[in-house]
């Protein structure tokens, strides 16, 4: 009777603020854990999708080379590479030769003369200073400027490196970069991806 009557005593008396703590301590670390791996898996998702996206455009491009006998460059150029960044600030835009494989002309109308080799752009978006906005939506609302990028929006990953620790967790956009080559017939495609920091433009 005794021991009953000390049990119950026990059960109305509830957690003790130790040990709701101790509690909380663990689910914060749980939680903290989770968002860490749902974080990396998005930015391997998106790293995945850029890189898909890049052997696009080089089939696209050995696709026009096959049909015209030449790459698509823009009016006037040769060896060249377009969407480098330099100190975070654009060297030769990409729009151009973009706008040949989509099927467009330089102002970014659909040209039905030509023949786009990109149907599908809805991954793709277009960054005008520092404002970014899906290229898809860019072409319906008017045309695009020569200064303009296009590639891909960044989840800058963490890092403890002073030079760049300023940028972590910053956004940022990931040109496409082509290079061409005429002496060697030929031209590689390639998307900076999560932790690229060099070679990504600084949003904000």
């Amino acid at each position: 009777m005794k021991r009953a009557s000390m049990m119950s005593r026990m059960a109305k008396r509830g957690f003790t603020l130790v040990e709701m703590m101790v509690v909380v301590v663990i689910l914060a670390t749980l939680v903290g854990l989770g968002a860490m791996g749902v974080a990396k898996t998005m930015r391997g998702a998106e790293n995945a999708k850029r890189s898909a996206f890049a052997r696009t455009v080089t089939s696209a491009i050995a696709a026009y080379k096959a049909e015209m006998d030449d790459f698509p460059f823009p009016d006037g150029t040769s060896a060249v590479s377009f969407g480098t960044v330099s100190d975070n600030k654009t060297d030769v835009s990409n729009v151009d030769v973009m706008m040949l494989l989509l099927g467009r002309n330089t102002s970014g109308k659909r040209d039905s003369s030509k023949r786009a080799y990109i149907t599908d752009s809805s991954m793709l978006y277009v960054c005008e200073g520092k404002r970014v906005t899906k290229l898809d939506e860019r072409l319906a609302s008017g045309s695009i400027s020569g200064n303009a990028m296009i590639g891909f929006p960044v989840t800058m990953a963490k890092t403890g490196v002073s030079k760049y620790k300023t940028m972590s967790g910053a956004r940022a956009f990931a040109p496409i970069q082509i290079k061409f080559d005429v002496e060697l017939d030929d031209c590689q495609v390639s998307i900076p991806g999560d932790g690229a920091f060099s070679s990504v433009i600084k949003l904000n």
